[in-house]
């Protein structure tokens, strides 16, 4: 029993799932975030996508940039889209737009892990400055108003 057993009494939940910008309270989003890390380097080469590009290998052909990771999300995706993952995809989403925002998560999320190609790292600098260019996370304030709310949620979906 220390001077600090109190000190978490007063933190609201909702408090502590801002500060993730909505990620913790969105299954898909955490789904999406395990499956693209289990898939990322499906059916990977070993060789950087510019060696793939040099050897001008099919997958470099068809793809052209982000090869080895935009092949990965294919074969991932057709694979879960197999009838014999039609019980997985009714526990993943139950409607059109669930499955659009899902698989969009999962393109972003793979692509994400190639981190020489120089205009996703432009994109992705600009994410990361649009996400946290506050210079203070959600608060108990920002609970309520929807306004603050909007931009908040806004900022998980950079």
């Amino acid at each position: 029993s220390g001077r600090n057993d109190h000190i978490y009494d007063d933190i609201n939940l909702v408090d502590l799932a801002g500060h993730s910008y909505g990620i913790t309270s969105d299954p898909l989003t955490q789904f999406a975030v395990v499956y693209s890390a289990i898939i990322h380097d499906v059916d990977h080469p070993g060789v950087p996508n510019a060696q793939l590009v040099k050897e001008k290998t099919r997958n470099a052909q068809i793809y052209k940039k982000s090869v080895a990771e935009q092949n990965s999300v294919k074969l991932a995706w057709d694979m879960l889209m197999s009838d014999e993952y039609s019980a997985l995809r009714a526990c993943i989403y139950q409607t059109e737009s669930d499955l659009r925002r899902f698989r969009q998560l999962v393109v972003n999320t793979v692509l994400a892990t190639d981190i020489v190609d120089k205009e996703l790292q432009a994109l992705r600098k600009n994410r990361w400055e649009t996400a946290f260019s506050s210079s203070s996370p959600p608060s108990l304030t920002s609970f309520g108003n929807p306004d603050q709310e909007e931009h908040d949620n806004r900022k998980a979906t950079i």
